[in-house]
């Protein structure tokens, strides 16, 4: 496994690291905020969306008074939905510029920083929790990512990654349904497909993370809301629903699960830093 970008990027391959960030900051800019909020905006598909807000919070383990960062908050939606449940100090880092003005608009109580994951701007066990909703897989450098959420993270605290994981199926959908590269960001089309448990497990424990526990979700509702592509379920609030309580019912048969695992579109990987580091 190739780790090299753990260290400091130099010469051409730095370079190209650092313009990749930059196009991807620039896409975010101009698309990633939008999509986001068009996604959020139809009914049916914010009723999904909700239902892996309640699966990340479940794992979170939320409690009144903790410290968390939404790392890669995008506008928003997860961290103000997060901040409803529990009274706590809710703060979101993105690079983009124009998702934060957006986040802040709607939220004037959150505490948001432009930043980048690979050097974040906090304290030493700053936090109780970290999330990471569709954020993680667009990191460049994990091995340095995950070792500053790990350096950020309290003794005893929990990470929470929420991203799309890639299958022979879901690689085969998206070539078939999105057709073009709108709704992919540079970091996407550079190295998507790498986000895989293995790899996300290895650069976890280096990192010092223990208890890493991967889940596969979202077979069934999550691909008929399409999310940032329009399908036309996503405007019933009704059809999703019942989708999700179809779903809910048949992830409970531990009998189907490997084959329902095949079909998941999302991946949640929960992690702690032990007590006393």
């Amino acid at each position: 496994m190739d780790t090299t970008r753990a260290s400091a990027p130099v010469g051409e391959s730095g370079q190209a690291h650092v313009s990749l960030k930059q196009a991807e900051r620039r896409w975010q800019d101009a698309q990633g905020g939008a999509l986001q909020q068009h996604a959020y905006g139809r009914p049916g598909t914010r009723v999904v969306l909700d239902g892996q807000f309640r699966r990340i919070a479940a794992a979170l383990k939320l409690t009144p008074g903790m410290r968390l960062l939404d790392l890669g908050c995008g506008v928003g939606h997860l961290l103000r939905w997060l901040a409803a449940k529990a009274d706590g100090m809710y703060h979101g880092l993105d690079l983009s510029l124009t998702s934060l003005a957006s986040a802040k608009e709607a939220e004037p109580t959150l505490r948001l920083a432009a930043g980048d994951a690979e050097m974040l701007p906090y304290k030493d066990g700053s936090f109780d929790r970290i999330s990471c909703n569709g954020s993680a897989h667009h990191l460049l450098d994990e091995c340095a990512a995950f070792r500053e959420m790990y350096r950020v993270l309290a003794p005893g605290g929990i990470l929470v990654l929420h991203e799309p994981t890639t299958t022979p199926l879901t690689s085969a959908l998206r070539r078939l349904l999105l057709r073009t590269n709108r709704y992919e960001s540079p970091a996407d089309l550079a190295h998507k497909e790498e986000f895989t448990p293995a790899r996300v497990r290895v650069f976890l424990a280096e990192a010092g993370f223990t208890d890493i526990s991967p889940s596969f979700h979202d077979f069934l509702a999550y691909p008929l809301s399409g999310n940032y592509l329009a399908s036309p379920f996503a405007r019933s609030q009704s059809f999703m629903r019942l989708a999700w309580r179809v779903e809910t019912a048949l992830a409970q048969c531990s009998f189907l699960k490997p084959l329902l695992d095949l079909f998941a579109w999302r991946l949640l990987v929960v992690s702690v830093k032990p007590k006393g580091r």
